[in-house]
């Protein structure tokens, strides 16, 4: 039998706040500070009050006896009522968070500051799109568009809703404004339509197919298996046919076109240039092959098809001309091609007229030669240099570049291009760099421009002009393009965010979008980065580098798209 517990003496409790040593051997504790009794009397010399912290579940768990954990009521100690936490609203906060966008997110990596051997290399660019194709997804809602084409005999109803994608979809992407005439459906569908081989209309069908990959990854399979179909015709028609029929067969010079215009919706890599390159070897094969008797005969079977060669041969040359601006690599397609067009008027396809795309390739054959030369003979031949400078440069103030169209729309994509030429003119010519008046005056200019037609819901030709005044951007500056009467002010203000901006509003056009901003995110890094450098290092030229545009921007721009 236990002892009767003295009523004289105070009831002894157990405590969470004894001393540590008392707590772990379960040792009443009298809790006298700063020895307790039980620690003093066995001599130890430290006594240690610890707190121990405990998650709120576990403390009410492991509570005393019964205390929070068995009543009467069967409902423990929940009974009690909490008190109520405020709804999470953005009046409850001292100052709003700040909200970021997906298309302002830049992040630097430590070899981004490293010096790589060859940053032009392919591998790199396409590992960098692989990590960021995921970001840029598109945002259309494609209900509109799912009604099939019925007026054309397709093996499947998966096959009518593509072709109708590509009408309804893609066909309008290619030219600035709604009421001009796109060139893939007035020429290349009917080219199709009326072919005897499948081949055109899988072209057609792949090309679609791609452009939804963008939003839905279960159509990447479908776009592979008509690109294999395509590449396979084109194969067997090369290795089946004569050199006569080759030359003259029109259908392989758009195969070919509709292939590279696939690539360059799918990764725009190396693969598209190979594409460029073939085609320039069969136009120049065709026109060699003209002069027997037989050729004529096969090319005058193949006359009312005309147009569509001439707008092949064009979008081949169109694309390889604007594609070297940015790197200023040696042409695929001679500049000879441009001067026997100058006659005709605005192509509305490429937004401006020959002429100015003949000045173009003018601008981009003299960085070449004088990129390649040494600093002593470039010095030798600044005078000829200037003498061409001042030429181009009153050609780009010729009226008939600007265009009188009734049509807004086309009247500032026309002083788009023409603007994006006087600044590209003075970055690959000129020494010019990011902080000279002219430049960053074409900047604004360039971006007021884009944003106009942007707010016109125009997407085409609004790659390369955004992608000359974005890596112009002084990255000591943060530029401020718009003026107080914009009417968009969803927009930011501010060139570098804008520039991301409106990348994340092209992210369903016909261009790649990923690459496009990869390579201008390394030319901010790169500008940044020497920013830092000692002014002795920073006024220094490299020994490879012709200019500013030579040394920041051509190094990152191989192979890359821009029309």
């Amino acid at each position: 039998m236990p002892r009767r517990r003295d009523p004289s003496k105070q009831v002894s409790r157990r405590s969470h706040r004894g001393c540590h040593r008392c707590r772990l051997h379960k040792i009443r504790c009298d809790e006298a500070k700063p020895h307790c009794g039980p620690c003093t009397s066995r001599g130890y010399a430290d006594c240690v009050y610890a707190q121990v912290l405990k998650w709120e579940t576990d403390y009410v768990g492991r509570a005393f006896g019964r205390a929070g954990v068995w009543s009467k009521s069967g409902t423990g100690g929940n009974n009690k009522k909490k008190s109520a936490t405020p709804p999470s609203t953005l009046d409850n906060y001292w100052c709003l968070p700040t909200h970021v966008h997906s298309f302002g997110f830049l992040n630097s990596f430590i070899t981004d500051f490293e010096r790589e051997e060859s940053s032009s290399s392919s591998s790199d660019d396409s590992s960098t799109d692989e990590r960021k194709s995921a970001a840029l997804t598109l945002r259309k809602n494609l209900g509109c568009i799912n009604r099939p084409v019925k007026y054309v005999q397709l093996d499947s109803q998966a096959e009518s809703h593509l072709l109708s994608y590509y009408l309804d979809r893609i066909c309008p992407m290619t030219v600035p404004c709604a009421s001009g005439e796109s060139p893939f459906s007035a020429l290349i569908f009917p080219f199709a339509v009326s072919s005897a081989s499948p081949a055109l209309m899988h072209a057609l069908l792949g090309l679609a197919a791609s452009h939804r990959a963008r939003s839905d990854c279960t159509y990447q399979p479908v776009a592979l298996s008509y690109s294999a179909k395509v590449i396979r015709s084109l194969r067997l028609t090369l290795e089946n046919k004569s050199s006569i029929d080759i030359a003259a067969n029109s259908e392989i010079l758009v195969l070919m076109m509709l292939l590279c215009q696939l690539e360059i919706i799918a990764e725009c890599d190396k693969r598209w240039v190979t594409h460029l390159r073939g085609a320039r070897d069969l136009i120049r094969f065709r026109r060699q092959g003209m002069t027997s008797d037989a050729a004529k005969m096969a090319a005058r079977q193949q006359s009312p098809w005309e147009r569509i060669i001439k707008f092949t041969e064009r979008y081949f040359a169109f694309y390889d001309v604007m594609g070297r601006t940015a790197c200023g690599e040696e042409p695929i397609f001679g500049n000879d091609f441009w001067p026997a067009q100058e006659d005709e008027g605005l192509d509305l396809w490429m937004g401006c007229s020959p002429q100015l795309v003949s000045i173009i390739g003018e601008i981009t054959e003299l960085s070449f030669k004088y990129h390649r030369m040494s600093s002593s003979t470039a010095e030798d031949c600044w005078q000829d240099l200037e003498r061409q400078r001042i030429r181009l440069t009153c050609l780009l103030q010729q009226s008939h570049l600007k265009s009188d169209s009734a049509d807004e729309i086309i009247r500032n994509t026309v002083e788009l291009k023409r603007l994006t030429v006087e600044l590209y003119l003075h970055s690959a010519l000129n020494d010019s760099t990011p902080a000279t008046p002219v430049i960053r005056q074409n900047v604004k200019k360039i971006l007021r421009l884009v944003a106009v037609l942007l707010e016109a819901d125009v997407k085409a030709g609004l790659t390369w002009p955004l992608f000359m005044a974005a890596c112009q951007l002084d990255p000591t500056e943060e530029l401020e393009w718009a003026e107080g009467d914009v009417e968009d002010r969803t927009s930011p203000r501010y060139a570098r965010p804008f520039v991301l901006y409106v990348l994340d509003k092209l992210a369903d056009s016909l261009c790649n979008v990923t690459r496009t901003r990869s390579v201008i995110e390394k030319v901010w890094k790169q500008r940044e980065a020497a920013s830092f450098l000692s002014s002795d290092r920073q006024l220094s030229p490299s020994p490879k580098a012709f200019n500013d545009w030579a040394r920041f921007v051509a190094p990152f721009c191989h192979n890359i798209s821009l029309a």
